[in-house]
């Protein structure tokens, strides 16, 4: 796809609406645009995410799946998209090098799949023909991400899922009874940047149903008891293990290592995954606990990362936590 510069006449860069790092876009879209992420540098400056860091990639998720195949074990990579990735149509600015953004250079690395899944598939037709009929937001929606949030929502989420479960040659589970309800309005992490505060009618599904939590660490007791009310999480290092007894679950164990758009809350990747196989254990990290994969001997090894954390390549040092 490829975005034009601003046309003769039209807003330049000094024009911009940002604020305390979020650009507003257009119809009440928010995107991350600066501060600590320097989201918008890997559309405007080609040096920022080059051929250097791609090789960096290349070179770690190759030995990755090397070494998952060793104890047997098929392994995927996900790059989730950036909302500019998907929606470069709302913003107001200029993306000279918009075909340079890390999604597409991830997917011009690995083109058939079977280590990197590209979940954008190309363009974003693609990625709103992937939904299912009527998991829109609302009948002919094909909004994936929230306006006011970084977050895919559960239509979004189901795209990657169903690309993944393309991608290792496995069925679907069924998710129509997972799809949100009404919903409400509330402030998410964009809207709540800005003075005054961005409200935004948000809808969130309970997608574990079937499968059942059967371990979880402190930091997930944690947030789940004080941390996420008081707005003093901690993240890193959350680790869940879901159980799916159901007959229709495929009998493999998988391990997940990503951030916020899998989650061990109910409602995203991590969700889908544990209704989809027999066991499923999820760390809250970028980088791989290898001791830890190697004792649950899994048969399948995912890792996601959101694009925007691309320019810091995972060490696979991390330490997991199961107390």
């Amino acid at each position: 796809m490829s975005i034009e510069p601003f046309p003769p006449g039209g807003s330049g860069p000094d024009s911009l609406s940002v604020e305390n790092g979020i650009l507003r876009g257009r119809d009440g879209w928010l995107f991350l645009w600066d501060g600590s992420n320097d989201v918008s540098r890997y559309y405007t400056d080609p040096g920022y995410f080059g051929a250097p860091e791609l090789a960096g990639w290349v070179t770690l998720l190759r030995a990755r799946a090397a070494r998952c195949a060793q104890i047997g074990a098929q392994y995927r990579h996900l790059v989730v998209p950036d909302k500019i990735s998907v929606y470069p149509q709302h913003l107001t600015a200029p993306l000279r090098y918009f075909d340079q953004h890390p999604g597409a250079r991830f997917a011009r690395a690995f083109p058939d799949d079977t280590l990197c899944v590209d979940i954008l598939r190309g363009t974003r037709g693609d990625w709103a023909a992937r939904v299912e009929p009527g998991g829109g937001e609302a009948e002919g929606s094909d909004k994936f991400f929230f306006k006011t949030d970084s977050h895919w929502t559960f239509e979004g989420c189901q795209v990657a899922y169903l690309r993944l479960c393309e991608s290792l040659g496995v069925t679907p589970c069924d998710l129509s009874k997972a799809r949100p309800g009404p919903g409400k309005e509330m402030v998410l992490d964009l809207g709540a940047k800005l003075s005054p505060p961005v409200l935004e009618h948000a809808r969130f599904g309970r997608v574990l149903r079937q499968a059942k939590r059967q371990a979880d660490n402190e930091m997930v007791r944690y947030n789940e008891s004080e941390g996420l009310a008081k707005g003093t999480p901690r993240f890193v290092g959350c680790m869940v293990h879901n159980h799916n007894d159901q007959p229709q679950a495929i009998a493999k164990r998988v391990v997940l290592f990503g951030d916020s758009f899998c989650e061990f809350r109910p409602h995203l990747l991590t969700a889908m995954l544990s209704e989809t196989f027999r066991d499923v254990h999820f760390v809250w990290s970028t980088s791989l606990d290898w001791d830890f994969i190697a004792a649950l001997k899994p048969d399948i090894v995912i890792t996601e990362i959101a694009e925007r954390f691309v320019n810091r390549l995972p060490k696979d040092d991390f330490r997991v936590s199961l107390d």
